[in-house]
């Protein structure tokens, strides 16, 4: 019950669950449908187009039954043994018997054929070969003279027509198939054969459509004209007259509207639905018609729709459980942010009939805030002036004045006890406002303002200033609980590691001695700002006090003894990077002694020295200094330390020792750089060798080869065919060459001599490198 009315109080909660659940169900839902009525549409159309496969089959069946009776009943029509039947008045007995025998014989041979009837119109006659035709005193010629002279229904010629010879129950036992010289509609007046065709034979196709049919649910019929159905199965038809009628109009509407010979329409047929897949026959004026139970066919979609609402379901009740945790993930900001509004604003307990949610809530208590916010904002700004004020013109006041101050505008300043001021500087102010936006600055200020303010208060009475923008000033004052400053430097460095950590920014700190008397506050505002360029000796992040630079501040040599500028001079000279960089390093560790002014004078006369050395230098060497040495003048204004400013004096001590070496050496090492230089380029030259890069050179073979030896330790043979074998060994990387062509490109004749070298190089022939670079 407590956690439903915790729930029922959320009323934001309530509405994020409601909206998140809901959104599920109606995108589960519209999927589901969506799902089912697509497969549902592609079960009907995959359906149509299998059943005109079979329908298109079953029509090729009839057209090839139909042209094999067209060549029989030919055959039997201009047959001269079966001409007299048909057109003599007086037809002897012997014609007749030798008539009876023929139509005997094609019976015979024709397994397919039923009977055979021929009329003579002389006569008026009928000859058949049936027994029942013979021996029935005449019924069954009486019901096909009825049936052939039909003024109702004429029968036209060369068409399968089905009739009921012997059932009486006026269901099709056979197809009559009549032949006369007419080729319209037969009629009395001419002499005719009628072939009367087995009726499973016409409807041998449709059994074995109808045998695969059962899996589809379905039955495969013949329609005629007037929309009668007739199937292989006659004792499962469509039942009565009144549903066949109902199948040709469903299947005439669709013709019409669609405009097409075959296709499939759905409709209701006995009681059922049903789709109906139908397909004109094109040459008897037939329809194969297909009708299948609509129910059945859609079964298994029933079924996929059954078990995609149970997926649905299930998946629902997963994305619920979800949406609750992600919704109380969602609102447990929200739920933050309420708890800690409660906590500053007074009577919250109390309803509000405008707080209609947790969001109506938040904006009330937020202008609350802003109220009581924008009243504290007033006070502080009168407070920070007069801080300021203290700060930079505290002589203005007598102390009294300022205690008044300090207890009328209720600042956290100890008006009986000994005060110290601490200034935070930003390291690399000039970089950090080059790079950083006015508005990131702002925030930043801010941040170490209150950070120091908040850590420095937990100890020590404090208030703190931001001046400038690139330091914050603390005015600490001693405690009943803290008798003395020692803690003061520990929270100064908590405070430098803090700020460090969040926004990666450096602080030095400088502090002042302690004053007693508020007029002073000025003077110590302004000892811990000159305290802080000392940290050019201690390094950035570092906490300086009068104490800790006193020996500075006392001292009185202004620059550098001469004798070590002339040492380090002397040494550049001379190549001589060891004693120069000692000479160097003496000269940080006195100048560090200095006074912060002093120091940075003699760090420039040390860089001019340098510069100097090296120009002069430079002016009697062939080999030129790689770059100008100008970067190292403005050491002292762009370096904050002596570190900062030693490490690029000493790189610019070693590169001119790099240029001030003897002048055999600089000679020897252009006459190496000549030789490596003439063998890269030729390489290939069959006749490169040391006669003749000696030749090249204007030297004496023997004398080149020592001085490459002894600088390389390696022949100039040697070099060459180093350089040879690493450019053939990078062209057998690719397919582009023969190894016979590499050979060459690389200033080798002899190819034993080639495969040795590049054995012993690199273990391999060219010709197993190659393939193993190609395989792997």
């Amino acid at each position: 019950m407590r956690v439903l009315g915790l729930y029922k109080s959320k009323k934001y909660l309530q509405r994020v669950l409601i909206s998140i659940m809901l959104s599920m169900v109606l995108v589960m839902s519209a999927l589901s449908i969506t799902n089912t009525f697509i497969l549902e549409k592609s079960v009907k159309r995959n359906q149509e187009a299998s059943n005109l496969k079979v329908l298109t089959q079953i029509q090729y069946n009839l057209s090839y039954m139909n042209e094999i009776i067209t060549h029989l009943s030919i055959f039997v029509y201009r047959d001269n043994i079966l001409i007299p039947m048909m057109f003599e008045n007086d037809l002897p007995k012997m014609d007749l018997i030798r008539g009876y025998q023929r139509l005997n014989t094609i019976l015979e041979s024709s397994s397919f054929l039923h009977s055979i009837v021929v009329y003579n119109h002389s006569q008026n006659k009928l000859y058949g070969t049936t027994t029942p035709f013979l021996l029935d005193d005449g019924v069954t010629e009486a019901k096909i003279r009825k049936w052939l002279f039909d003024p109702s229904s004429p029968h036209k010629n060369s068409r399968l027509i089905p009739v009921s010879l012997e059932k009486k129950s006026g269901q099709i036992d056979a197809f009559a198939f009549i032949v006369a010289d007419s080729l319209n509609v037969f009629n009395s007046s001419e002499s005719a054969i009628i072939l009367y065709i087995k009726s499973d034979w016409v409807f041998d196709s449709l059994k074995k459509m109808n045998v695969g049919s059962d899996r589809e649910m379905g039955e495969v019929y013949i329609a005629d004209d007037d929309g009668r159905l007739y199937s292989s199965r006659t004792d499962n038809l469509v039942a009565s007259e009144k549903d066949q009628m109902q199948v040709k109009q469903l299947i005439d509407g669709d013709k019409k509207a669609m405009n097409r010979q075959s296709g499939f329409v759905i409709g209701n047929v006995a009681g059922k639905k049903s789709m109906i897949t139908y397909m004109d026959d094109g040459m008897r004026n037939w329809k194969i018609v297909y009708i299948q139970s609509y129910d059945k066919l859609m079964q298994d979609v029933r079924q996929t729709r059954l078990q995609s609402i149970m997926i649905s379901v299930i998946f629902l009740v997963v994305a619920i459980a979800l949406s609750i945790g992600v919704s109380y993930k969602l609102y447990h900001p929200i739920e933050n942010m309420l708890q800690r509004l409660r906590l500053h604003v007074p009577g919250n307990d109390q309803s509000d009939p405008n707080e209609r949610d947790e969001l109506s809530l938040m904006s009330n208590r937020y202008l609350k805030l802003s109220d009581k916010l924008h009243e504290i904002s007033s006070e502080q700004i009168v407070n920070k002036y007069y801080i300021r004020k203290f700060l930079t013109d505290s002589q203005m006041f007598s102390h009294n004045d300022m205690k008044d101050l300090i207890e009328k505008h209720n600042l956290n300043i100890s008006i009986s006890k000994e005060i110290i001021v601490c200034v935070l500087q930003i390291d690399h102010y000039p970089e950090f406002d080059r790079m950083t936006t006015g508005a990131t600055k702002k925030m930043y200020s801010f941040a170490m303002l209150n950070i120091a303010q908040e850590m420095m208060s937990e100890s020590y009475p404090c208030e703190a200033v931001e001046i400038r923008g690139d330091h914050v000033v603390l005015i600490v004052s001693k405690s009943d609980r803290e008798t003395d400053f020692r803690q003061v430097h520990p929270i100064i460095k908590e405070i430098q590691d803090k700020i460090h950590q969040y926004y990666n920014l450096s602080l030095s700190c400088g502090i002042s001695d302690t004053i007693s008397q508020f007029p002073y506050l000025a003077s110590a505002y302004s000892q811990a700002i000159q305290l802080i360029p000392y940290r050019i000796v201690r390094g950035n992040k570092s906490i300086i006090t009068s104490e800790e630079v006193k020996a500075n501040l006392s001292n009185k040599q202004v620059a550098l003894p001469d004798s070590i500028e002339k040492k380090l001079s002397e040494a550049l000279k001379k190549g001589q990077m060891s004693e120069a960089g000692s000479e160097l390093e003496k000269a940080f560790s006195i100048l560090s002694t200095f006074h912060y002014d002093d120091m940075l004078r003699a760090v420039s006369n040390l860089s001019w020295i340098i510069k100097n050395t090296a120009m002069e230098i430079s002016s009697n060497r062939i080999v030129q200094l790689d770059r100008d040495m100008d970067h190292i003048l403005n050491l002292s204004q762009e370096k904050e330390t002596l570190e900062e400013m030693y490490v690029p004096l000493l790189s610019a001590c070693a590169q001119i020792c790099g240029i001030g070496r003897p002048a055999t050496m600089e000679r020897n090492d252009m006459i190496l750089e000549t030789i490596k230089e003439l063998i890269e380029q030729k390489y290939s030259d069959l006749n490169l060798s040391q006669q003749s890069i000696a030749s090249n050179v204007k030297l004496t073979s023997a004398y080149i080869g020592k001085l490459f030896k002894d600088s390389t330790s390696m022949s100039i043979t040697e070099y060459i065919n180093d350089i040879r074998l690493k450019h053939a060994q990078q062209l057998l990387e690719s397919d582009k060459y023969t190894i016979q062509e590499i050979m060459e490109k690389c200033g080798y004749s002899n190819s034993s001599y080639f495969f040795r070298l590049f054995k012993t190089k690199f273990g391999s022939t060219p010709k197993e490198y190659r393939m193993k670079k190609m395989l792997f």
